[in-house]
């Protein structure tokens, strides 16, 4: 362990909320942490919000004129905003003054005040969040004369979902931000410098429609690029595919889906990314959070864990932070960032040579008996293709599914002349570099823990394996993080489990509403969107045919590495249309703006559904549309019809709606609209009351049905065992780290749902500017104080904020919350130094390459004066 990090531990007990403990000894919460956040929980309850006036500051935006905000204005009525108390807001009375905004001129031509609390013309209805933080919150919604007043949580049938975070409530302000775009908007500047005149929706739409249509006709449907952000909850893909446009879905980014992408090697092709509910983890012995800190990015699914701890449950934090989650669990490992995949090799090794695996479930259940060639290193098969073992009971080689055969797990042997030997004996040989040791020395863990956390989750199970968003799948090499995590939970047979599990520990993703076949909206087939030339994060190095791009969020800004040559890429297009409800980043390079409504608003009475959480979800109209916005689903309609295509569209969102339940999914019976509507836009599916768990069968997704520790795909890129990488960048072995010494990492925040509520001015008032966390030690070694200007620049670019001096987490390491859009730094973007480079291996992954936003190195500065 290197003394840099030994003296870290030595300052430990002063760590923040004066928690006391021992980096790597059981940490016992206190007994008073459900009583304290129950007694949380009641004050939030009692959060609703209406709007009210704030100080009025008028910029002029008429006839054809432009507005640009520049730095001190901005700031001007940032700083202005924030000196209103949430309860002064509340309070305030009249309605909301205008403020200044790009092209749209005053709010008083759309908002008037609402009216006192318990007046007449009082309504409710419901809606629910759109995608990106994963809660998916059913709000009840109190309308007052047209404006939307509270939010609350609605009824579930399952009680355990009724919740709402600050995010969520913080949307009765968002509706009604200064940011909203009001009017269709035309550039009149150059890209990127936010100059734009309001136009009519006809002009907007004609233009799109013309320009599409000529760039299609010069170079073909794949010469645009339709995508949308994962904020984005009805996506025009249907006319993506009428025009044969290059579509690039929320799967596709490479964000946040590297270590599924590993785990699919072993499982093959799934539509989960979670073997078991997260409502499963009360069935655990022990659940290992790997990165994850639930309890700051997923907070409508605290509750879910904290009934596992009531239960008996033992949650161990692997991070490099001492989180949020990490002050909840019983024991915290801090290892060094990036080396999650050296933890789990080390201990793949010792579950391996002492024999702690699942001895029947590996010779059932995966492919540790199939038989390796010597002489090419794939594996054998008769002349059928079937897979084969070794016999114990005929001494001889059969297929993997003969009749009454029992396969040895280990051994040599020799099949017409080729020296074979099974998958577990070679993979036991490839591990033995892999000791707990070298495991230790790579991660800065402590051996004996090392030992300790390995004897415990293989022979102390059910035991489950949970990795979060946006920690150890940012890496260069996170593939293998998640391949590795994987195998560890096959070979000790969590796999298929209750109380086992492996995969995303956030979001609740995994439920019965991923196995329930939804109906569709089907095209004719001559309908279809173009091949993808590229994954999406290489579109602005690669060369491809794109001219044109079309895309609903902040898809420029948030989420490709390296902002300036993404920056040069998007300057080089021939057309940018962008469709967004805020005036964030990505709008400054746009062509044409189209402003669409939020998720309270829509021209229809039924506007969306989803199947989330074991339930389906029905959206209402809460609100009229606001300003000029026109619902997505509004705008893809009038699109179509300037494209002569509307034919082929829905008529209405409750035909759409209608199309989705039209399903002989029997856990859709008796779900219709009506019966939606008569209980409160939500009703739970026909499914089993017991937590959604996959592969109870064993049936796996691969080849040969069994989880697959070797995978003859990547013997070309010698790893067809996963094998120990260094990070890409931000490796002390780097030459680089010589010139930047510290790992940025870039976390999702409890504030923001990627850059979505980057401009939520109830937020902004607990978490007002990007602050860059930097250890003692570092901040001390670069003569910095705390909240002093920093800049944090590599080769790539720079930024500069304000610094945090934190003691919660490990030297040579600093880190920024993702999401701040550019206007809240001093200068530059966090996404300017983000690492572009890519795994080459990513493009034989199931969701593409990896994006290694974490795999970054970078320096920090005091700015001067």
């Amino acid at each position: 362990m290197s003394r840099l990090f030994m003296m870290y531990l030595s300052i430990l007990p002063g760590i923040r909320n004066n928690h006391k403990f021992a980096p790597f000894s059981l940490y016992n919460a206190a007994k008073s942490t459900d009583t304290q956040l129950r007694k949380k929980a009641k004050r939030n309850k009692g959060i609703s919000s209406s709007l009210a006036g704030t100080t009025k500051e008028k910029i002029s935006t008429n006839g054809n004129s432009y507005q640009r905000l520049d730095k001190s204005i901005k700031q001007k009525r940032e700083d202005a905003y924030m000196e209103i108390s949430r309860r002064n807001f509340i309070k305030a009375s009249g309605g909301l003054a205008a403020f200044g905004m790009i092209g749209t001129g005053s709010l008083n031509r759309w908002i008037r005040p609402a009216a006192a609390e318990g007046a007449e013309e009082e309504k409710i209805a419901y809606t629910f969040h759109p995608p990106n933080c994963g809660g998916r919150c059913s709000m009840k919604c109190t309308v007052r004369k047209g404006k939307l007043v509270k939010i609350e949580p609605n009824e579930w049938p399952d009680g355990h979902h009724k919740k709402v975070c600050l995010r969520g409530l913080s949307e009765v302000e968002r509706v009604y931000s200064p940011d909203r775009l009001k009017t269709p908007l035309k550039r009149v500047g150059e890209r990127g410098e936010g100059k734009f005149v309001a136009i009519s929706w006809d002009e907007a739409l004609t233009t799109i429609a013309d320009k599409l249509t000529e760039i299609k006709g010069k170079y073909g449907g794949k010469s645009i690029l339709w995508s949308n952000s994962s904020g984005v909850q009805y996506p025009m893909s249907t006319l993506a595919a009428l025009i044969g446009a290059q579509e690039h879905g929320a799967l596709d980014f490479g964000i946040d889906m590297s270590q599924a992408g590993g785990q699919s090697i072993v499982m093959g092709p799934f539509n989960i990314t979670n073997t078991n509910e997260i409502t499963d983890w009360v069935n655990s012995n022990l659940v290992l959070l790997v990165g994850n800190n639930l309890l700051e990015t997923s907070l409508t699914d605290a509750a879910f864990f904290f009934d596992a701890k009531e239960k008996g449950t033992k949650m161990v934090c692997i991070d490099p932070v001492f989180s949020t989650t990490a002050a909840k669990c019983d024991q915290w490992i801090p290892l060094r960032p990036g080396t999650d995949s050296a933890l789990y090799l080390g201990m793949i090794h010792l579950v391996l040579n002492n024999q702690w695996y699942d001895q029947e479930y590996v010779r059932s259940y995966t492919s540790a008996p199939f038989l390796i060639r010597e002489d090419n290193q794939r594996i054998l098969r008769d002349e059928g293709n079937n897979y084969l073992v070794w016999d114990k009971n005929s001494d001889s080689p059969r297929p993997v599914d003969a009749p009454g055969i029992l396969p040895e797990l280990e051994g040599e042997f020799t099949v017409n002349g080729v020296k074979v030997k099974t998958v577990l004996t070679a993979f036991t040989e490839h591990i033995r570099q892999y000791t707990p040791a070298w495991a230790a020395k790579v991660t800065e863990i402590p051996e004996e823990v090392i030992t300790d956390l390995t004897r415990e989750y293989a022979l102390g199970g059910p035991a489950s394996i949970q990795w979060g968003l946006g920690g150890p799948d940012k890496w260069y090499h996170s593939d293998t993080t998640g391949r590795l995590a994987t195998i560890l939970a096959g070979l000790t047979g969590n796999i298929g489990r209750v109380g086992g599990g492996v995969g995303q520990g956030t979001q609740h993703v995994t439920c019965w509403s991923w196995v329930t076949a939804m109906g569709s909206w089907d095209l004719p087939p001559e309908f279809a969107p173009a091949p993808a030339e590229v994954p999406f994060s290489d579109i602005p190095t690669a060369s491809t045919s794109i001219k044109a791009f079309f895309f609903q969020g902040n898809m420029l800004h948030q989420m490709i590495p390296d902002y300036n040559t993404s920056l040069k890429w998007a300057d080089s297009l021939e057309f940018i249309a962008v469709v967004d409800n805020q005036h964030c980043d990505s709008v400054n390079y746009a062509d044409i703006v189209l402003p669409a409504c939020s998720s309270f608003e829509s021209e229809y009475d039924i506007a969306y559904l989803i199947n989330e959480r074991n339930h389906i979800l029905l959206q209402q109209k809460v609100i009229e549309p606001l300003f000029e916005s026109k619902s997505d689903f509004q705008i893809e309609k009038e699109l179509a019809q300037k494209l002569g295509l509307d034919q082929y569209l829905p008529e209405t969102p409750e035909d759409y709606v209608r199309a989705l339940l039209n399903s002989p999914d029997p856990a859709l019976q008796g779900i219709t609209v009506e019966a939606l509507k008569a209980n409160q836009c939500i009703m739970r599916l026909n499914v089993p009351d017991q937590p959604y768990v996959a592969y109870l069968d064993r049936v796996f997704g691969t080849e040969s049905t069994k989880l697959e520790f070797y995978n003859e795909l990547f013997l070309e890129d010698h790893c067809a065992f996963p094998v120990w990488e260094e990070p890409n960048e931000a490796s002390p072995a780097n030459p680089l780290y010589q010139k930047y010494p510290l790992m940025l990492g870039s976390p999702h925040a409890r504030f923001r749902a990627h850059s979505t509520f980057s401009n939520a001015r109830w937020l902004l008032q607990i978490n007002n500017e990007p602050l860059v966390r930097i250890n003692p030690i570092d901040a001390q070694a670069r003569g910095i104080q705390n909240k002093e200007f920093v800049e944090v620049f590599n080769d790539r670019g720079s930024f500069q904020c304000r610094c945090q001096i934190v003691n919660d987490m490990r030297p040579g390491m600093v880190q920024l919350s993702e999401g701040w859009w550019s206007r809240y730094f001093q200068k530059g973007d966090l996404q300017e130094v983000t690492n572009p480079n890519k795994n080459p291996r990513g493009k034989k992954l199931l969701y593409g390459p990896i994006v290694a936003f974490l795999d970054t190195l970078v320096e920090v500065k005091k700015v001067e004066g």
